[in-house]
């Protein structure tokens, strides 16, 4: 016979218990449909974001924006160029000043020496005036580069979900401490997702800004390639150079970036029993680390060339 039969308070007991087991579990099961909704969520955003910076990265300034990519243009062609033969005129009358005082006040100039100061000045209005598509064949070549980084390992942070670093308890028992505590994991991960955002949106604007960078450097091209006639002025046109290296070959090392950071992210596997918490702000920590360098990319490609 039921011992509750003749102890009524055993049944209410365990009926109660059961009761809020049960009230426990549904509150439990529905912030944690909340939080792992959530937590997907965040790593969906940053995985979108990283996806089109990449496809950005890889692309064409034409592509990137035709507008901006024309408007560029046109002050290199109708603004920079005309300047560029007005530097190329000055340098041209210091080379002929210098061949006059180096030779004996043309005493000892001779047809040949006529013939290269002529044949450069030739030769440097030729690069002046096609120095934006030589600048665009510099960026071509930095990304081919970019192009030949696995696109797969430079554009996906892997698939992690909550389950595998905060699981539901096994025994199946359920009361109020639990579902505090997924309260505040739900809170948490709703914090990290905002953060997760703002370190998307700030990816994005950063590949974006690159983009600005270089179309800016670009216009402005024929002015420094106007100067390599001068033995000092040349010194311009050749930190230019180097400089414009640097920022095409940027987007080869923002993809490195990217595929060290998906690396990082899918063999961080964390071995059961590691605190939630210390799993969410390692992987919250990682978007820093990948937006920190992304910031230094810049500076590393410079240094690399040996830009300033």
């Amino acid at each position: 016979m039921d011992p509750s039969f003749f102890c009524p308070a055993i049944g209410a007991s365990e009926f109660i218990e059961n009761l809020m087991n049960s009230f426990c579990k549904e509150m439990y099961e529905g912030l944690y449909s909340v939080a792992d909704s959530q937590f997907k969520g965040m790593f969906e955003s940053l995985n979108g974001m990283i996806s089109d910076s990449t496809t950005f990265i890889t692309q064409s300034p034409q592509a990137w924006s035709s507008t901006a990519y024309s408007f560029i243009k046109s002050i290199a062609e109708n603004v920079c160029i005309p300047l560029a033969g007005c530097i190329i005129t000055f340098v041209f009358c210091l080379e002929l000043i210098h061949m006059v005082q180096d030779n004996n006040q043309m005493h000892a100039i001779t047809p040949e020496k006529v013939v290269i100061v002529m044949l450069k000045l030739g030769i440097f209005l030729l690069i002046a005036s096609k120095s934006f598509d030589i600048v665009m064949g510099v960026y071509d070549i930095g990304s081919w580069a970019a192009k030949h980084v696995n696109p797969d390992a430079a554009g996906s942070v892997g698939n992690i979900n909550l389950n595998q670093i905060l699981s539901p308890p096994m025994d199946d028992k359920y009361d109020l401490g639990l579902v505090f505590n997924m309260l505040i994991n739900m809170i948490l991960i709703c914090l990290a997702r905002v953060v997760v955002f703002a370190l998307a949106v700030a990816i994005f604007v950063q590949t974006n800004m690159w983009y600005l960078e270089l179309l800016i450097y670009t216009s402005v091209a024929p002015l420094p390639m106007s100067t390599f006639m001068n033995r000092e002025w040349g010194q311009i046109g050749n930190n230019y150079v180097r400089k414009i290296i640097a920022v095409c070959f940027q987007g080869f090392f923002m993809l490195v970036a990217f595929g060290l950071y998906s690396a990082l992210v899918t063999n961080m596997q964390f071995a059961d029993g590691d605190e939630f918490m210390l799993k969410l702000f390692m992987t919250i920590g990682c978007g820093c680390a990948l937006f920190f360098i992304l910031c230094k990319s810049g500076n590393i490609s410079a240094s690399v060339f040996n830009a300033h």
